[in-house]
């Protein structure tokens, strides 16, 4: 991954799969394989709690539901980018950890003015996740220079990060000890298994949390900001999702289960499509361990080979990629997520959200996979979503160490609805 790149994030994610190279990557993988099995990433009871609780929010905002001339619920204007990062942090550190930041409640305590006797201030919390993510990335555009960036608030935002990994690693010490169920610290419990020291352990979940809290987060908004600028695609998913897994009040979290939500072909197409036009990571770059040819890309047409040196980084960009028109057509820059009933032969280093060999998102199911889910509670709960002051001339985008939806009015801003309750 290069010298800079690798030295700028162990600052803050240590020796976590994003951070090392070589024999420490291969360790680093394997500690976390086991963690993304098949059983676990089926594991969606855990998401419902969160699920209902930013539904409660989006429909006690303000004035909470209103009814129009035809007798329809809609709730209030909400920025959906704005809480599904509360969600999937909630999510990611309940299972990962054993206990949640609960972040959503803490919202929806201060919405409705009420106190939380959470052990911990949430707000500290996710604003030093967030403050360390976008630091990170300003550093990551510095390359070399990232050292001139940001030193003291990274440090602080690591020290207020360790101390609610730590709390999570002595109450998973106290349960073991006093001999109490172990279920809810089974992720930790594993990754203690694995790792060195308390320190390795504490890095590891900092990775962990980092990809399971922005990947699913920026993939559910992305999908979200397709889908307010193509209503006809939001009214045929949400038929679907009736036809497959029923009305909202009659399904229980049990009932989306991981081969449903695979067997969804449309709600796999409008993911697929919507990480075609907005990777979660747009740019990204790779460093030659040995001398190597690229078969393309050389002379005056880029059909010649190139000559890759022993050390020299390339930098290539999936946004690019995805949108090129001789690889997907002439309406490559456009939204059409029935593209994917026709795949064609040689598509899978064309659409590479995930990268692709070695190095692919060891977390790719996981956050499908939960994407899904959510996708598949809020469509059904909202037949319709009205998006406001919408930009159609061009895209807005919101950069940490991934990409997310932006607003041209504030960053609390995108993705900016209002939605109807679906009859039932």
């Amino acid at each position: 991954m290069g010298t800079a790149r690798r030295t700028n994030l162990k600052t803050a994610l240590g020796r976590s799969i994003f951070a090392v190279d070589g024999k420490a990557w291969h360790r680093a993988r394997e500690t976390m394989r086991p963690i993304f099995s098949r059983e676990n990433v089926s594991r969606l009871e855990l998401l419902e709690e969160h699920v209902q609780t930013m539904i409660q929010i989006i429909e006690t905002r303000e004035q909470g539901l209103t009814t129009d001339d035809e007798g329809r619920a809609w709730s209030a204007s909400v920025s959906l980018a704005t809480l599904l990062p509360c969600l999937t942090m909630d999510s990611a550190t309940e299972l990962f950890l054993g206990q949640s930041t609960n972040s959503l409640r803490t919202l929806l305590a201060k919405q409705q003015q009420k106190n939380c006797n959470d052990q911990y201030d949430a707000d500290s919390f996710d604003h030093a996740f967030e403050r360390m993510l976008a630091i990170l990335g300003t550093r990551m555009r510095l390359r070399s220079l990232y050292w001139l960036y940001g030193n003291k608030e990274l440090n602080k935002c690591i020290k207020t990060l360790h101390a609610f990994v730590d709390s999570a690693i002595d109450a998973a010490d106290q349960a073991r000890q006093q001999g109490s169920s172990q279920i809810r610290y089974d992720f930790l419990e594993s990754l203690r298994k694995r790792c060195s020291d308390r320190a390795e352990v504490r890095e590891q979940v900092l990775g962990l949390l980092a990809a399971g809290r922005d990947t699913t987060a920026s993939l559910t908004a992305w999908v979200f900001y397709c889908l307010v600028r193509h209503p006809k695609a939001y009214k045929k998913l949400h038929e679907i999702i009736l036809q497959t897994f029923g009305p909202y009040s009659t399904t229980v979290g049990k009932s989306i289960t991981f081969e449903k939500l695979k067997g969804c072909t449309y709600l796999q197409h409008v993911m697929s499509e919507t990480l075609r036009l907005h990777s979660v990571v747009p740019f990204n770059s790779r460093c030659a361990v040995r001398d190597t040819t690229l078969p393309v890309g050389g002379g005056p047409d880029g059909t010649m080979p190139v000559f890759v040196s022993k050390g020299t980084e390339v930098n290539f960009s999936t946004h690019v990629l995805h949108r090129r028109k001789d690889l997907w057509g002439e309406d490559a820059d456009e939204f059409v997520p029935e593209r994917w009933e026709r795949k064609r032969p040689g598509m899978a280093w064309q659409y590479v959200p995930f990268n692709g060999g070695p190095r692919i998102c060891i977390g790719q199911q996981f956050a499908l996979t939960e994407a899904g889910y959510v996708l598949v509670r809020m469509i059904q709960r909202y037949d319709v979503i009205e998006g406001l002051d919408i930009d159609t001339e061009r895209d807005w985008h919101n950069f940490t160490i991934v990409c997310s939806p932006g607003s041209p009015m504030a960053r609390d801003a995108a993705v900016m609805c209002r939605l109807r309750v679906a009859l039932e």
